[in-house]
């Protein structure tokens, strides 16, 4: 009824997918064909209008989500919701994602330059032609387009290398720590190698307050994107397949939303074709394929960022540097609030990077960001469409100043390849795991990045298969001098897809598939005996059922399990309580508390879910007074008892599922009543931090929605195109009243796919809406 009201009082505001349009931003005609799951199909003749094309579609289908992602990273989300968006403004303008990209863009070469230009155009287009009315969420926020600007692709780029960088949030929580419970504290938790931390910084309490304030305004930001999660990729030579073609497969983790994060789409020139999915908001496919090569990304969690602590000199417009105050740009930003006066923001830029955090304390404390991603490179990445091999396509990254990502390639010749990818700093000294003074200089970068070649990698590997999980890397074909960094997640989802690609040489698509809902937790193998042991001789008498349900699991976290609800639950209690008990001020944030919507996937609670097993397993002396094995029956006690109250006393109603449902989550849908027609859900999912695709849970709340889930998954048949299978969790199209808002969303429960037509002639076949895009010139 509701959503019935809605319809009736806004119209469905459906894109326009049949019929011929006039445009003037093409050179020639061109045509959208769009299949039974509305995935376009842009036909071209030139480059130019083939990216105008993709920008159309875009335009067209999620035209909200790119609203948001351009006042997100121009810092105007202020102006149409108002005064709770002043921090996430805010925290954009310090940063300066806009400015950032306009000065890299004329560093792009000129057939880069021109595709950005003309995928504007497309999207600007889409937008204001190719939709009969502006969208739904528009009208509620009483909101105009924003105009798509050609840097802003390489703007919202920025913003994700921000928001997926390794471990400013990491500095942040190990300041903290250290701060209220001291260095011991930090050690016993430190989810690395507790000796990385060696650097001890002086923290004040108006170093950690400037330091908290920053941290609010970047978990309001990216709460907003939406970013958190992590990835899996693999690549599979032909000596590991059936068929004697490699096989890519690629299933990209981010937090639960709708639309989802990615856009298939196929676009096709006399000269060239490309089919995959892209980011809203880019004008090339990121998981992918062209008539010869395909490739898939991951996060790739090296440490390109770093915080320093700054001592602002007297006149507010200089840095205090090796003894002498040097001055600093300074940018004026004025924010627009709804309902509200204007917010002027004064914008200081070291020699290190922008201050973004407030000046607190006498006028002088405050932090300042460095990003390998701020300088002004040039880039060629975009061209990946283009290449013929995979080590072609692979080399194209060697000069990639955005985010730090973890690539695989394959090639219809057999060949694949792993890369490391992103610009890496070389610090002079210390290793970024904590904020340093920026006043000395015999901290910082050295000017140029480690050199490409320097980058891990794998190509054409022994073993025949090449993966990653953004865990460390490991061994590579050359040996990688320096430090890449301390938080990268753990090795388990790994784990678990290198033990399965060695075990057998027939792969295949489908059990590819299989693969990727595989929701195994190697973990279990080394916990279920000592925690057992511990039930056994601890838990309750009344509680010896619940002990057997343990006894009898097999480790698969499926949302059918009961047994699986237990042990999520035990782990999430455990982990609270070890954290507590070595950091008694601190543990909220250690678990994420205040830092959670800051990529929860960087912190202890997720990334170093390991290092809890690893306490589990060992149970070392002076965490608890009763030990181990008493705390952890004590903490079943607890969790059966909240299941209980929570799902009944039956064990057969604790399925995983139905205890931490999946709710896909549209950017307006936390305001009742909207969720009821923009959010989708309840849906019984299961999977942890651990298993292939992630359903992480937060410890301080493990009930609460999954932190990250496979919104993507592909796998690519690398030569046989058309054999390949892609699915989304929801569906192409924004508008909630579209049938392609949700249609892909039963296939990506079942763990399925869909094929996206790759010959000319099976686009035609497959085409159910065609629309014409006719040029025409003044």
């Amino acid at each position: 009824m509701l959503r019935g009201l809605f319809r009736l009082l806004l119209g469905a505001r459906l894109p326009i997918t049949k019929g011929t349009l006039e445009v003037r931003g093409i050179d020639r005609d061109l045509v959208i064909r769009r299949d039974e799951h509305g995935i376009p199909y842009v036909e071209a003749q030139t480059d130019a209008d083939a990216f105008y094309g993709l920008g159309f579609c875009q335009g067209q289908d999620r035209a909200f989500h790119l609203e948001l992602l351009l006042r997100l990273v121009h810092g105007t989300l202020s102006e149409v919701v108002g005064a709770e968006m002043i921090p996430v403004d805010r925290l954009s303008r310090r940063v300066g994602f806009t400015r950032i990209a306009r000065e890299q863009l004329p560093l792009a070469d000129e057939r880069t330059r021109a595709q950005l230009e003309a995928f504007a155009r497309g999207v600007n287009d889409g937008v204001r032609l190719g939709l009969p009315r502006k969208p739904h969420e528009h009208v509620l926020l009483g909101a105009e387009p924003t105009r798509f600007e050609p840097s802003d692709a390489i703007a919202v780029l920025q913003f994700f290398a921000f928001a997926l960088c390794s471990n400013w949030d990491a500095e942040l929580t190990r300041l903290r720590i250290l701060h209220d419970d001291g260095p011991e504290a930090l050690a016993a938790l430190e989810w690395g190698d507790p000796s990385l931390v060696g650097d001890r910084v002086e923290v004040d309490l108006r170093t950690l307050r400037a330091a908290e304030a920053f941290a609010a305004d970047a978990a309001a930001a990216i709460q907003v994107s939406g970013l958190a999660g992590a990835s899996n990729n693999w690549a599979l030579a032909p000596s590991r397949t059936s068929t004697g073609r490699p096989i890519l497969a690629n299933d990209p983790h981010l937090s639960p939303a709708l639309p989802s994060h990615w856009y298939f789409a196929h676009v096709r020139t006399p000269a060239w074709a490309m089919t995959g999915a892209c980011m809203p908001s880019q004008p090339v496919v990121s998981c992918g394929h062209n008539e010869r090569v395909a490739w898939g990304i991951t996060a790739g969690h090296v440490d390109n960022t770093d915080l320093y602590l700054e001592r602002i000199g007297p006149d507010g417009a200089s840095v205090l540097e090796d003894g002498r105050h040097v001055p600093c740009p300074v940018h004026e930003e004025r924010i627009r609030v709804k309902r509200a006066p204007d917010v002027v923001e004064r914008v200081l830029v070291t020699p290190r990077g922008p201050i973004v955090s407030p000046v607190l304390g006498g006028n002088d404390a405050a932090l300042s960001l460095r990003g390998t991603w701020m300088a002004r490179r040039a880039f060629t990445a975009y061209g990946v469409f283009r290449s013929k091999s995979a080590d072609e396509a692979r080399r194209l990254y060697a000069s990639y100043p955005f985010l730090s990502e973890s690539r695989v390639f394959a090639d219809v010749d057999g060949h694949i390849a792993w890369q490391m990818i992103g610009d890496a700093p070389v610090r002079k000294k210390s290793n970024g795991t904590l904020p340093t003074p920026g006043w000395d200089t015999s901290f910082g970068w050295k000017e140029a990045p480690r050199p490409f070649d320097e980058l891990p990698r794998r190509v054409d590997p022994p073993e025949g298969f090449v993966a990653s999980a953004n865990q460390a890397p490991g061994k590579s074909d050359v040996t990688t001098p320096g430090f890449l960094g301390a938080d990268w997640l753990d090795g388990q989802r790994y784990a678990r897809i290198a033990e399965s690609l060695e075990a057998r040489k027939d792969w295949d698509v489908a059990s590819t598939l299989k693969l990727q809902v595989d929701r195994t937790t190697v973990l279990w193998r080394t916990l279920r005996e000592p925690l057992l042991a511990a039930l056994r001789e601890h838990a309750r008498a009344d509680l010896a059922d619940v002990v057997k349900l343990l006894e009898w699991w097999d480790g698969v976290m499926s949302a059918e399990s009961s047994a699986a609800s237990l042990y999520a639950l035990l782990f999430a209690e455990m982990t609270v309580r070890a954290t507590r008990a070595k950091a008694p001020r601190s543990w909220r944030v250690v678990l994420g508390e205040g830092f959670n919507v800051v990529l929860p996937h960087s912190h202890m609670a997720v990334r170093r879910q390991g290092h809890i097993a690893r306490l589990l397993e060992e149970q070392p002396d002076g965490w608890f007074t009763r030990g181990w094995p008493s705390e952890i029956a004590d903490a079943l006690a607890d969790v059966v008892d909240e299941l209980s109250r929570r799902a009944g006393r039956s064990t057969g109603a604790w399925a995983w599922g139905k205890v931490r449902p999946l709710v896909l989550m549209h950017a307006v849908g936390a305001k009742p009543p909207l969720g009821r027609i923009f959010n989708r859900g309840p849906l019984a999912v299961g999977g942890d931090g651990s298993t292939i695709p992630q359903g992480s849970v937060d410890p301080a709340d493990p009930y609460a929605n999954p932190i990250g889930i496979p919104n993507m998954r592909a796998v690519i048949d690398v030569g046989n195109w058309e054999a390949s299978r892609w699915v989304l969790a929801g569906g192409e199209c924004g508008n909630p009243f579209s049938r392609h808002y949700d249609d892909l969303l039963p296939l990506w429960e079942r763990g399925e796919g869909v094929s996206i037509a790759w010959s000319p002639e099976s686009v035609h076949a497959r085409a159910r809406a065609t629309l014409r895009l006719k040029s025409t010139r003044e």
